[in-house]
């Protein structure tokens, strides 16, 4: 008896509501959501840990259980950063399937490591926002036919400071050519050979999302956006897309069009988190009292933070273009991680993009442990970081600054859990700023580094157009750790 196969299509970081706002002119996304069943999902772990979304999804566990919550990690053995893809290992759910006989494609799924695929085909990182571990392909020898054809990887690195309006209209013209280049790819794999399950994922939504996303017209000046180049770069996939979506409705083939998490206005607050740490670790000791805890002094800047703070832009956008992905790691991990004091330190903020990490200094974990877990000292300091940013308010309005700060070991349990941060501050649904205050901590002036118009929401969607199944309409809100399950019934269900 025949068996059903699969294609699934996924837009990193696409938003749903921006494709039914511009549907008028995104047809092929439009068919797809009008003979298809969507489905909106959402995670806990995309709300809090955005960058573990597509681990979450490819191992259909939580971030507890694998681990996986940014490209550059916390590494408690060496007490700096390190790449996530040197520390850990997820193995995604095609990899099971090639190991119970499906013929498997799998062409840049986010956050994956080099395949271990054996008969398969699995290409990594030629087109992804971010980029884990550098362009590979299994087996070695496509390597070869798929640069002579396609070129190398397609899309450049992201680098998170403020562009010019010049820089962003060529970004802007690199994300359209990749959709592009990525639709001709999809299309010559998926002829190439027979297959059971494909997968491929368009990155260019993420990248065109951060750079493009509509902005507030009071920021359209500072964020410098060229004028509808977001709806460009969602019509250059919407295109790519349409040169391949006939194949997934052939009759035979369940075809799913999905995000894992969404998109929308940057209203992230995550500039300010080191320096409300740094006021933090400042004023704790003066709390508990010196005999308890050395008073600790401010974070000396190294020369590569200051580096970072007084190179223009600009500049450092066109340096971190030109160099490898190993030197952009290095020169994060010690703007990030140099200069403390680990005596000194009960906790830090790690390396972060929408919500804040924070890491807490604990013997017999961190190689330079100072709080006792469990100890009162450690209580009280956990109550105190609590305390202290929920403490923050907005300079200009006196509103909150923090929605909530969550303990992770509350929320993501497992045998992964020591690699997370210990805690998640979510920040109140208010705009970017750039003042704050603290009767606690005084005031503090940041502006926000990046450049991003669009950052993380946690909000995704299916649309599945299944042969066998009713067309149209919309089912209840699902969870990104059920679309793996999904898959194994649909490929193990009778056509």
């Amino acid at each position: 008896m025949l068996m059903a196969r699969v294609m699934m299509i996924g837009l990193d970081a696409a938003s749903l509501d921006f494709i039914d706002g511009a549907r008028a002119s995104l047809p092929n996304l439009r068919r797809l959501r009008d003979v298809g069943v969507s489905q909106r999902l959402w995670s806990r772990s995309g709300e809090l840990l955005p960058a573990s979304v597509w681990p979450t999804f490819y191992t259909a566990t939580q971030p507890g259980r694998h681990g996986v919550y940014y490209p550059l990690q916390w590494d408690h053995e060496s007490m700096s950063l390190r790449a996530t893809i040197d520390m850990l290992y997820c193995e995604p759910f095609w990899s099971e399937l090639e190991q119970r006989g499906y013929r498997v494609v799998a062409l840049d799924v986010p956050a994956t490591w080099r395949s271990r695929l054996r008969r398969g085909i699995e290409i990594t990182d030629w087109a992804t926002h971010d980029e884990m571990q550098g362009f590979s392909v299994q087996p070695p020898e496509l390597e070869r036919e798929i640069r002579r054809r396609f070129g190398g990887r397609s899309i450049g690195p992201e680098i998170p400071v403020r562009k010019s309006r010049g820089q962003l209209s060529r970004l802007r013209d690199e994300v359209v050519r990749s959709a592009a280049r990525k639709g001709a790819l999809v299309r010559w794999l998926v002829e190439r050979q027979d297959w059971d399950f494909f997968i491929t994922v368009f990155g260019e939504t993420h990248r065109a999302g951060h750079l493009f996303w509509p902005v507030q017209a009071e920021a359209e000046d500072r964020m410098q956006v060229p004028n509808g180049a977001l709806l460009e770069c969602y019509q250059a996939v919407d295109r790519a897309i349409g040169d391949i979506m006939q194949i997934g409705l052939d009759g035979k083939t369940v075809l799913v069009v999905f995000s894992v998490h969404g998109m929308g206005e940057n209203r992230s607050q995550e500039h300010f988190t080191r320096a409300i740490m740094d006021r933090i670790n400042e004023r704790f000791a003066a709390r508990v009292g010196k005999h308890v805890l050395p008073t600790a002094t401010s974070r000396p800047r190294s020369v590569m933070r200051l580096l970072r703070e007084r190179l223009p832009a600009r500049l450092q956008h066109v340096v971190g273009r030109a160099v490898p992905l190993s030197v952009r790691d290095a020169v994060v991990r010690r703007a990030i991680t140099s200069g403390y004091n680990w005596a000194q330190t009960p906790g830090l903020a790690v390396l972060a993009s929408v919500t804040g990490f924070l890491r807490f200094n604990l013997r017999g974990r961190e190689k330079a442990g100072m709080l006792e877990p469990g100890s009162e000292l450690h209580r009280s300091y956990v109550r105190w970081v609590q305390e202290a940013f929920h403490s923050c308010r907005i300079t200009d309005t006196g509103k909150a600054l923090v929605h909530e700060v969550t303990l992770t070991s509350e929320e993501f349990a497992g045998e992964r859990s020591v690699y997370l941060p210990d805690a998640v501050v979510s920040w109140a649904d208010r705009s970017q700023v750039s003042r704050i205050y603290s009767n606690e901590l005084g005031a503090i002036s940041l502006e926000p580094p990046t450049g991003r118009a669009g950052n993380h929401r946690p909000e995704g969607f299916a649309i599945v157009i299944d042969p066998q199944r009713a067309r149209g309409g919309q089912v209840a809100q699902g969870d990104i750790v059920d679309m793996a399950p999904m898959v194994w019934r649909l490929l193990n269900r009778p056509t």
